[in-house]
C-alpha cells in the first residue's frame, strides 16, 4: 500500500544511508563484545578442563605407584635365584632414581591374583618422554621378555627415591627415621618407607611417602 505524504512527512517513511551505518557500526561492536567475552569464556573453560585432567592423571600415577609398592612382596630370598641371564629373576632395585619390585597385581574377571615385576622409570627427553611403569609375569621375566610399558604421565622432568627405615632403639627412647638414597638387599628385606618424588619440566613438584609391610613375602 502506498504510504501518504501526510503521514511521513515531506518525504517517504525509510532510513537515510547514515543511520544505516550507524546501526551496522553499534551491530558489530555488539557482536565483537559478545564474541570476546564467549572467547574469553571458553578460554577459561579449556584451562580449567586441561587441568583437572592433568592433575586427575598425577593422582592416577602416585595411586598406582602406591598400590604397587602397598603390595611389594619379597619373591625369592635367595641371591642365587637373581641374575642376568635367562631362566633367574631380575634382582628388585630400590634406587635414587628408579625403582622395580615384586608385586601382588589384584583379581580381575579375567585373572586370579598373580605377582609380577614392575618398573618405573622417567624419561625426561625425546620421543618417548613421561612417567613409564612396565610390568611383566614371572615367565616373562625368566624369560627376558619385553615387558608391557605404560605411560603414567605425559611429562616427567625427574624422577627420585627416597627410603625410610626405623634404626633398632628401645621403646621408651625410639631412634629417629632414618632416609638413604639407596636401599640394598631387596630380596631378602624390604624397606620400610619409600618417598617418591616427580619433578615435571614446569617446575611443579609431586611427593608422596608409601608405606610397604615389613616381612611381607610370597611362596616360591
Amino acid at each position: 500500500m502506498k504510504v501518504r505524504s501526510s503521514e511521513c512527512g515531506v518525504r517517504n517513511c525509510g532510513f537515510t544511508f547514515v543511520e544505516l551505518l550507524i546501526a551496522a557500526t553499534m551491530t558489530s561492536v555488539m557482536f565483537v563484545g559478545v564474541g570476546t567475552h564467549l572467547r574469553g569464556g571458553l578460554t577459561v573453560w579449556r584451562r580449567a578442563t586441561e587441568t583437572a585432567q592433568m592433575l586427575r592423571r598425577e593422582r592416577v600415577a602416585l595411586d598406582r605407584l602406591s598400590r604397587d609398592l602397598a603390595n611389594a612382596v619379597i619373591y625369592d630370598p635367595r641371591l642365587q635365584a637373581y641374575g642376568e641371564e635367562e631362566g633367574t629373576l631380575p634382582l628388585p632395585a630400590f634406587e635414587a632414581e628408579r625403582l622395580s619390585c615384586f608385586t601382588v597385581a589384584a583379581a580381575t574377571r579375567e585373572r586370579l591374583p598373580s605377582i609380577r615385576f614392575v618398573r618405573y622409570r622417567c624419561e625426561p627427553d625425546g620421543v618417548q618422554a613421561g612417567l613409564w611403569r612396565s610390568s611383566q609375569s614371572l615367565g616373562e621375566a625368566r624369560a627376558r621378555l619385553d615387558p608391557a610399558r605404560e605411560r603414567l604421565l605425559p611429562e616427567c622432568g625427574r624422577l627420585s627415591f627416597r627410603y625410610g627405615v626405623l634404626p633398632a632403639g628401645t621403646s621408651a627412647d625410639p631412634p629417629p627415621l632414618e632416609w638413604r638414597d639407596s636401599w640394598t638387599g631387596a630380596e631378602q628385606r624390604l624397606p620400610r618407607l619409600v618417598e617418591a618424588q616427580v619433578r615435571l619440566p614446569s617446575g611443579r613438584r609431586l611427593r608422596r611417602v608409601i608405606e610397604i609391610p615389613v616381612g611381607t613375602s610370597a611362596p616360591n
